[in-house]
């Protein structure tokens, strides 16, 4: 492929330096150039297969959008899709057109046409000659459309039900997992049916782990044993193959192997943990298998050992609110409250904020359940409720073990609330977390659960709420114009009325997004709301007392990162959206110049907003 290599040169896709560098990695890999510049300049991808369209003379596959017909799925087997690296997008007479990434495979399309003249593929073959037309697409497109198709581990499932039918499998075999504790997914393989069993569950866990999911479902139906993972907190519906419900009972077995959990109980929920390597990298997952009507259910959170704890700089923080933050971590005592939904980042926020004060002068000791990542230097605790091991009894011990910083991962009942506030009315600086709306019912809250009025004016000194939003995907994300549609106070943050969506791509797997960050709303007691709580004012009263004091809003922290480019309108005002009901108006404004064709803004679905 020197010829290619020349070519990407004299027309300036490549400078020679690149091309050189990925040149001299062939003496000791026979991966072809384009392959070795596309591992190298990942987000080159459209820019290499265009190129070698056009060198090659061949046309280059437009990106199919939507589903794959599953029809198609029946005339080329899983396990021939996978090892020729080809996917079926259509068929004309005896003529089937096939996807293909690499054009190496070009020249074995005769070879398959044969193959598929003598397959009979599970569910039915018809066993008529077929001639392979293929057409060169991005390997970013062959793989999503082989994983539309066919479904996750596709091969491997079908590879055990034509076994099965064949009478090879002898029956039901035992599921068993040799050694313990740190199940290595790329490890070696051995042979039989456990063994493909293990290789389809490594893939749901790679598969999990390469597109950042945090979750990974298993939910069994009558019909059905959907998978689904939540990526940057929302779940996506994976494909899997049409037969995976008739191996469902061995697939939750091998999960509960590796979770060391009894496969026997099948009417009691259980929770265990999995140790996995993958990629070199330690990844912690807790497993909950619930009973369900129709079999057992299965969540698991993947924890990435290995991940960086963000700096308070990264997590999303205006900067005019940064400093006055900074001051807070830095009091010697008083409640730092962390508030939002179940998902919303607190955590990180609550690590962050340790790290960032976290020096062999202060001893800082934190209750949690469970401890989901290590912090060097601190000492951490794991509360255990069956033994008796709760955050109360926990806090009650720890304040006589001289700590300056304690950090509760959850306020929960009124004895865990009373002794927080207490622990900072006696010099402790005290940080966690609490379940409300927003920042200004956080003291309401902590009345409501019996501590008394004096306490939480006198202890509390902070609240943030927050919230995650999906960063828009660089690669497909545009500027559309709402001049004229949002609110007056809203328009002046955008520049010229522009803001920017997304529309999906291969990059970011259809979904517009890549990556998350936070908005946050913080407001700090001053005399007048500390006066407020001791009158046990409602939350609408201090929350006006702390918009009139200059707290920021979830909303406008949203609306800022709209302005900057980083999010969409519908996204902010997707995790906000009890402050989305205060704007209806300009919402069915926007609705009607969207309809009207006067602005391109994308809320796919208007019953959520309106």
């Amino acid at each position: 492929m020197e010829e290619f290599g020349a070519y990407l040169v004299s027309n300036g896709v490549f400078d020679t330096s690149a091309v050189d560098e990925v040149s001299s990695m062939g003496a000791v890999s026979s991966e072809p150039l384009y392959y070795r510049l596309l591992r190298k300049h990942p987000g080159r991808e459209e820019a290499i297969w265009g190129a070698l369209s056009t060198f090659l003379q061949t046309s280059l596959l437009d990106r199919v959008e939507g589903p794959v017909d599953v029809e198609l799925a029946r005339l080329l087997p899983a396990r021939l899709a996978h090892e020729y690296a080809v996917v079926p997008i259509g068929r004309t007479g005896d003529c089937l057109e096939v996807a293909v990434a690499d054009p190496r495979q070009f020249e074995k399309c005769d070879e398959l046409s044969m193959l598929l003249a003598q397959e009979a593929p599970v569910g039915g073959g018809f066993g008529v000659s077929l001639t392979v037309s293929p057409h060169l697409a991005r390997p970013s497109d062959v793989a999503a459309m082989i994983r539309s198709l066919y479904g996750i581990g596709a091969e491997t499932i079908q590879e055990m039900l034509e076994a099965e039918e064949s009478g090879s499998s002898g029956g039901e075999s035992p599921v068993s997992l040799a050694g313990a504790g740190v199940v290595d997914l790329e490890g070696s393989e051995t042979e039989g049916e456990d063994a493909a069993i293990i290789r389809f569950v490594n893939q749901l866990m790679l598969e999990a782990v390469k597109i950042g999911a945090s979750d990974i479902h298993l939910e069994p139906f009558e019909q059905e044993l959907r998978v689904r993972y939540r990526v940057d907190g929302v779940l996506q519906v994976e494909p899997v193959p049409e037969r995976i419900k008739n191996l469902e009972s061995a697939i939750i077995s091998r999960v509960k192997i590796m979770s060391n959990l009894d496969i026997a109980e099948k009417r009691l929920p259980q929770d265990g943990q999995i140790r996995l390597t993958v990629m070199g990298r330690p990844i912690d997952v807790r497993v909950s298998v619930l009973p369900t009507m129709y079999g057992q259910g299965v969540a698991l959170r993947l924890l990435d050992q290995q991940t960086t704890f963000r700096r308070l700089d990264n997590l999303g923080l205006a900067s005019g609110f940064m400093g006055l933050y900074r001051e807070l971590l830095r009091l010697p005592h008083g409640v730092i409250l962390v508030t939002g939904p179940t998902g919303s980042g607190k955590s990180t926020t609550l690590y962050a904020s340790l790290n960032e004060i976290n020096d062999p002068s202060r001893k800082i000791v934190t209750v949690e359940d469970p401890v989901e990542y290590q912090l060097g230097g601190v000492t951490q605790m794991q509360v255990k409720p069956a033994i008796g091991l709760t955050f109360s009894r926990l806090l009650r011990s720890i304040l006589r073990h001289d700590p300056d910083v304690v950090m509760v991962g959850e306020i929960r009942d009124a004895d865990t609330a009373k002794i927080a506030v207490s622990a900072a009315m006696t010099g402790h600086l005290v940080f966690s977390t609490l379940h409300t709306n927003d920042a200004p019912s956080a003291p309401v809250r902590l009345l409501e659960m019996g501590v008394e009025p004096y306490l939480v004016s006198s202890a509390l000194e902070a609240v943030v709420a927050q919230r995650l939003v999906r960063l828009l995907c660089p690669e497909c994300s545009e500027a559309v114009s709402v001049s004229g549609v949002l609110a007056p106070e809203d328009e002046t943050i955008t520049e010229e009325g522009v803001v920017y969506e997304s529309h999906g791509c291969g990059s970011c797997r259809q979904t517009g997004f890549a990556g998350r960050t936070a908005i946050f709303e913080m407001f700090c007691l001053n005399d007048a709301i500390r006066q407020l709580i001791l009158n046990r004012a409602n939350a609408g009263q201090i929350r006006q007392e702390a918009l009139r004091m200059g707290m920021q809003t979830l909303r406008q922290s949203g609306l800022e990162k709209v302005a900057s480019g980083m999010t969409s309108l519908a996204e902010v005002y997707r995790v906000a959206r009890e402050e989305a009901v205060d704007m209806r108006g300009w919402l069915e404004n926007l609705k009607d110049s969207q309809e009207s064709g006067e602005t391109s803004l994308l809320f796919p679905d208007w019953d959520e907003y309106v």
